[in-house]
Protein backbone atom coordinates (compact mmCIF):
# COMPACT_ATOMS: atom_id res chain seq x y z
CA UNK A 1 0.00 0.00 0.00
CA UNK A 2 1.21 3.50 -0.86
CA UNK A 3 0.09 6.66 0.93
CA UNK A 4 0.57 10.36 0.22
CA UNK A 5 -0.17 13.01 2.84
CA UNK A 6 -0.95 16.72 2.36
CA UNK A 7 -1.08 19.15 5.33
CA UNK A 8 -3.68 21.88 4.77
CA UNK A 9 -4.58 22.85 8.33
CA UNK A 10 -5.26 19.16 8.81
CA UNK A 11 -4.02 15.99 7.16
CA UNK A 12 -5.50 14.62 3.97
CA UNK A 13 -4.21 11.11 3.27
CA UNK A 14 -4.60 9.27 -0.04
CA UNK A 15 -4.08 5.53 0.25
CA UNK A 16 -3.72 3.53 -2.92
CA UNK A 17 -3.45 -0.17 -3.50
CA UNK A 18 -1.80 -1.79 -6.50
CA UNK A 19 -4.35 -2.59 -9.17
CA UNK A 20 -5.60 -6.15 -9.17
CA UNK A 21 -6.71 -5.73 -12.78
CA UNK A 22 -4.95 -7.64 -15.49
CA UNK A 23 -4.69 -11.19 -16.72
CA UNK A 24 -3.32 -14.45 -15.45
CA UNK A 25 -1.29 -16.98 -17.43
CA UNK A 26 -1.62 -20.65 -16.53
CA UNK A 27 0.96 -23.21 -17.67
CA UNK A 28 0.24 -26.94 -17.81
CA UNK A 29 2.94 -29.62 -18.07
CA UNK A 30 1.80 -33.12 -17.20
CA UNK A 31 0.33 -32.95 -13.68
CA UNK A 32 2.15 -29.66 -12.97
CA UNK A 33 0.19 -26.38 -13.20
CA UNK A 34 1.55 -22.87 -12.59
CA UNK A 35 -0.58 -19.71 -12.58
CA UNK A 36 0.89 -16.21 -12.39
CA UNK A 37 -0.10 -12.66 -13.24
CA UNK A 38 0.73 -12.08 -16.91
CA UNK A 39 2.92 -9.02 -16.39
CA UNK A 40 5.14 -10.84 -13.89
CA UNK A 41 5.71 -14.02 -15.87
CA UNK A 42 8.93 -15.36 -17.31
CA UNK A 43 9.28 -19.01 -18.30
CA UNK A 44 12.28 -21.11 -19.38
CA UNK A 45 11.43 -23.83 -21.91
CA UNK A 46 13.98 -26.38 -23.17
CA UNK A 47 14.22 -26.74 -26.95
CA UNK A 48 12.28 -29.79 -28.15
CA UNK A 49 9.46 -29.27 -25.62
CA UNK A 50 6.05 -27.62 -25.60
CA UNK A 51 3.89 -26.24 -22.80
CA UNK A 52 0.15 -25.62 -22.53
CA UNK A 53 -0.64 -21.92 -21.94
CA UNK A 54 -3.98 -20.41 -20.87
CA UNK A 55 -4.95 -16.77 -20.35
CA UNK A 56 -7.59 -15.80 -17.76
CA UNK A 57 -8.89 -12.29 -17.14
CA UNK A 58 -9.84 -10.39 -14.00
CA UNK A 59 -11.54 -7.07 -13.28
CA UNK A 60 -10.17 -4.16 -11.21
CA UNK A 61 -11.08 -5.96 -7.96
CA UNK A 62 -9.44 -9.24 -8.98
CA UNK A 63 -12.70 -11.04 -9.80
CA UNK A 64 -12.81 -13.35 -12.82
CA UNK A 65 -13.88 -11.37 -15.89
CA UNK A 66 -15.04 -12.12 -19.43
CA UNK A 67 -13.80 -10.75 -22.73
CA UNK A 68 -15.80 -10.27 -25.93
CA UNK A 69 -15.10 -12.94 -28.55
CA UNK A 70 -12.12 -15.21 -28.99
CA UNK A 71 -8.59 -14.54 -27.83
CA UNK A 72 -5.98 -14.28 -30.60
CA UNK A 73 -2.43 -15.48 -29.97
CA UNK A 74 0.92 -14.57 -31.51
CA UNK A 75 4.62 -15.29 -31.07
CA UNK A 76 7.17 -12.53 -31.62
CA UNK A 77 9.47 -15.04 -33.36
CA UNK A 78 8.17 -18.33 -34.81
CA UNK A 79 11.73 -19.62 -35.24
CA UNK A 80 12.01 -19.70 -31.42
CA UNK A 81 8.44 -20.68 -30.44
CA UNK A 82 5.00 -20.92 -32.00
CA UNK A 83 1.52 -20.92 -30.50
CA UNK A 84 -1.11 -23.37 -31.73
CA UNK A 85 -4.74 -23.81 -30.72
CA UNK A 86 -5.24 -27.02 -28.76
CA UNK A 87 -9.02 -27.24 -28.67
CA UNK A 88 -12.29 -25.37 -28.90
CA UNK A 89 -11.32 -22.91 -26.12
CA UNK A 90 -9.37 -20.02 -27.72
CA UNK A 91 -8.01 -19.07 -24.28
CA UNK A 92 -5.75 -22.15 -24.30
CA UNK A 93 -2.90 -22.88 -26.72
CA UNK A 94 0.33 -24.89 -26.90
CA UNK A 95 3.61 -22.98 -27.01
CA UNK A 96 6.05 -25.14 -28.97
CA UNK A 97 9.77 -24.57 -29.47
CA UNK A 98 10.95 -24.02 -33.03
CA UNK A 99 14.53 -25.33 -32.96
CA UNK A 100 16.23 -21.98 -32.29
CA UNK A 101 17.20 -20.89 -28.79
CA UNK A 102 16.57 -17.35 -27.58
CA UNK A 103 13.91 -15.11 -26.09
CA UNK A 104 10.38 -14.76 -27.44
CA UNK A 105 7.22 -13.02 -26.32
CA UNK A 106 3.88 -14.80 -26.49
CA UNK A 107 0.93 -12.40 -26.82
CA UNK A 108 -2.79 -12.96 -26.16
CA UNK A 109 -5.08 -10.23 -27.48
CA UNK A 110 -8.76 -9.88 -26.56
CA UNK A 111 -11.58 -7.34 -26.74
CA UNK A 112 -12.27 -6.15 -23.18
CA UNK A 113 -15.29 -4.02 -24.21
CA UNK A 114 -18.33 -6.26 -23.69
CA UNK A 115 -20.53 -3.91 -25.73
CA UNK A 116 -20.46 -2.76 -29.35
CA UNK A 117 -17.07 -1.04 -29.08
CA UNK A 118 -13.57 -2.44 -29.10
CA UNK A 119 -10.98 -2.05 -26.33
CA UNK A 120 -7.94 -4.18 -27.08
CA UNK A 121 -6.43 -5.88 -24.03
CA UNK A 122 -2.96 -7.33 -24.68
CA UNK A 123 -1.40 -9.83 -22.27
CA UNK A 124 2.21 -10.90 -22.73
CA UNK A 125 4.39 -13.72 -21.49
CA UNK A 126 8.16 -13.81 -21.88
CA UNK A 127 9.65 -17.20 -22.75
CA UNK A 128 13.30 -18.09 -22.99
CA UNK A 129 14.00 -21.19 -25.05
CA UNK A 130 17.23 -22.81 -23.89
CA UNK A 131 19.26 -25.71 -25.25
CA UNK A 132 17.75 -29.10 -24.50
CA UNK A 133 19.40 -31.96 -22.64
CA UNK A 134 22.81 -33.02 -23.99
CA UNK A 135 22.63 -36.10 -26.25
CA UNK A 136 26.18 -36.21 -27.67
CA UNK A 137 29.64 -34.77 -27.11
CA UNK A 138 32.63 -33.72 -29.22
CA UNK A 139 36.29 -33.71 -28.19
CA UNK A 140 38.46 -31.10 -29.91
CA UNK A 141 42.10 -29.98 -29.48
CA UNK A 142 42.62 -26.73 -27.58
CA UNK A 143 45.57 -24.51 -28.53
CA UNK A 144 48.76 -25.48 -30.37
CA UNK A 145 50.67 -28.74 -29.84
CA UNK A 146 53.67 -28.17 -27.56
CA UNK A 147 56.68 -30.33 -26.61
CA UNK A 148 56.34 -32.37 -23.42
CA UNK A 149 58.56 -31.08 -20.56
CA UNK A 150 61.79 -33.22 -20.27
CA UNK A 151 61.08 -35.23 -23.41
CA UNK A 152 61.32 -32.16 -25.62
CA UNK A 153 64.00 -32.56 -28.26
CA UNK A 154 64.27 -36.41 -27.88
CA UNK A 155 63.47 -38.56 -30.87
CA UNK A 156 62.13 -42.03 -30.83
Amino acid sequence: MTSVEFKLGGVLTFITEPSKAGAFITLHYGAFTLTARGDQMAYTLPDGFQIGVKVSYVDAQGNPARVDGDVSWESSNDDIATVTATGPDAATVAATTGGTIGQVQITATADADLGQGMRELITTMDVEVVAGEAVAGTITPVGEATPQGARAGKRR
